[in-house]
């Protein structure tokens, strides 16, 4: 039977990716920080369709996982994945934007705490 893939492993794979010196140092960090933020996002979507929550329009997704957060008190989550999801838009997005490797283990612990929360509700 297919289970489908764990969002689990971008997370896996962003930690992974931080540390692997053979490749370009802001482009990895660029993209561990789109990884981290998916592996939340999926995972805080799925625990709130298993909740009874349907996400129809996927042009407004990503906002929609996060108001529906916030309607539902669950603020801190909602505000943590809002902010993730602003640095996930300035790392694939924004190539001025200043990105450290500060940054991208901040984002790491950002989705790992999300995450935590999640597994909670």
């Amino acid at each position: 039977m297919l289970l489908g893939y764990d969002p689990r492993q971008f997370l896996e794979i962003a930690t992974r990716l931080l540390k692997d010196s053979r490749y370009d140092m802001e482009g990895r960090i660029r993209t561990a920080i789109g990884r981290a933020y998916y592996a939340a996002f999926l995972l805080t979507m799925k625990k709130l369709q298993e909740l009874g929550y349907s996400f129809r329009d996927v042009h407004r997704i990503h906002k929609d996982v996060i108001d529906q957060l916030m309607r539902n008190k669950h603020y801190t989550i909602g505000s943590k994945l809002n902010t993730l999801l602003d640095h996930r838009v300035d790392a694939d997005y924004k190539m001025k934007a200043k990105i450290t490797s500060n940054l991208g283990d901040s984002c790491i612990r950002l989705a790992e705490r999300i995450i935590e929360s999640i597994d909670r509700i």
